[in-house]
């Protein structure tokens, strides 16, 4: 499908703007354009709270992780007083990268290889070697750029541009409805990174369309779907997020389910409906959270290029289960659902991409099991044409 040159008239979009049930999916180019993913990464995704993973990425003081965030690198490090903060990876003497991709610990400081400056963890300027002649020179005006970090319970949220609301204004009513899970008592157990051939969308529809799990995940996850159920209802805000509940009794995270190996049991922390279902909630723009009876997981996605993104998959339960002698046994047949679901998933998003890079493509329909897709997309087109946000609720319920 090719793009257009005027990529932002309103025109090319109706068919997404048109009510759910009567709405078409997005236009190809919106998945294969370099021009509109650039657009994407100055409109939607640098100016919105993006998900980077557990605070257990850097559990001790001096731990980091360094990596590229829609074009910004930046260094993710603990601190001396255990507080976790976000830098840019350049050195505020000539610009060089300070840390190579990766997670480790730092010896002390973290030193610029090319001069050797050095600042402590907190990204204060502690040593300029070669600037003690240098007129009017300051180290409290040269500490390391920071990049706005905040984090819901344990999981950390990045906003390169600063300019996105608190982390809890931008969940809005979805920052209180966690509590049934205790979010500062979640932990991640296991991080699996996988490098696909796809649009970043199209792992965030995927998450939110209900209707492929009888289909991709058929012999699979055969037991569950046999008995899959469509979900009670969606949810979209208010705050910046969308939903889907599915109400069922023990567990959907194992091969098996209900009827499969035993599992840790529910949360302690639950009650009302979320000790008898699964709740799917999508921040904006692109963190999945599956927050289960037992357990739970969130995709972590990190657009690289139009047909290309990273997928971290964060597998996390309550840390009682943690404290349990046979945990590590017994996880394995949590990550062994993951594994093979994230499997099937990955080959169709990347088979997607070749549909939509097709010149015969044309957008589709959606069904109301994809009901979120829609209210995804037009947020997307929202932010890329400017306009602001709607912090409105809707609820739909299945008849």
């Amino acid at each position: 499908m090719t793009a257009p040159r005027d990529l932002l008239n309103p025109e090319y979009y109706a068919g997404v703007r048109r009510r759910p049930m009567e709405a078409e999916i997005l236009p190809g180019w919106c998945y294969t354009s370099k021009e509109w993913f650039d657009m994407e990464m100055e409109r939607i995704i640098r100016p919105s709270w993006g998900f980077i993973g557990h605070a257990n990425r850097v559990p001790n003081p001096g731990d980091y992780a360094a990596f590229n965030y829609a074009g910004h690198p930046v260094i993710v490090v603990r601190g001396r007083d255990m507080k976790v903060r976000a830098f840019a990876n350049t050195c505020r003497h000539r610009g060089v990268e300070l840390l190579p991709e990766g997670e480790s610990n730092l010896r002390g400081a973290i030193k610029c290889p090319y001069h050797g400056w050095v600042y402590g963890f907190d990204g204060a300027l502690s040593g300029a070697a070669g600037m003690e002649k240098a007129k009017g020179f300051d180290r409290k005006n040269y500490g390391l750029t920071a990049i706005r970090l905040e984090q819901w319970g344990q999981f950390m949220f990045l906003n390169p541009t600063g300019t996105a609301p608190s982390l809890k204004d931008w969940l809005g009513t979805l920052w209180n409805e966690s509590a049934a899970y205790a979010p500062d008592d979640l932990v991640v157990t296991r991080r699996k990174s996988y490098v696909l051939d796809c649009n970043w969308k199209i792992i965030v529809e995927n998450f939110n369309d209900e209707s492929h799990i009888r289909t991709v995940h058929a012999k699979s996850l055969l037991d569950t779907t046999e008995k899959y159920q469509a979900p009670a209802f969606y949810e979209y805000g208010p705050g910046r997020w969308v939903t889907s509940y599915c109400k069922h009794e023990g567990t959907r995270s194992m091969i098996g389910g209900v009827d499969g190996p035993q599992g840790f049991g529910p949360m302690p922390s639950l009650g009302g409906r979320y000790a008898h279902g699964s709740y799917h909630p999508t921040i904006f723009p692109h963190a999945c959270f599956g927050l289960c009876i037992d357990n739970g997981w969130v995709l972590e996605v990190l657009p690289i290029a139009p047909n290309k993104s990273r997928l971290t998959v964060n597998v996390f339960f309550h840390k009682s289960a943690l404290e349990r002698p046979d945990f590590e046994q017994i996880a394995e047949r949590y990550y062994d659902r993951f594994d093979v679901s994230t499997d099937e998933d990955n080959i169709i998003q990347q088979a997607l991409q070749r549909g939509y890079s097709s010149p015969d493509y044309k957008p589709g329909r959606l069904g109301y099991e994809e009901l979120a897709i829609n209210w995804l997309h037009n947020w997307w087109l929202d932010r890329m044409f400017g306009l602001p946000d709607k912090d409105v609720q809707i609820d739909e319920r299945a008849a």
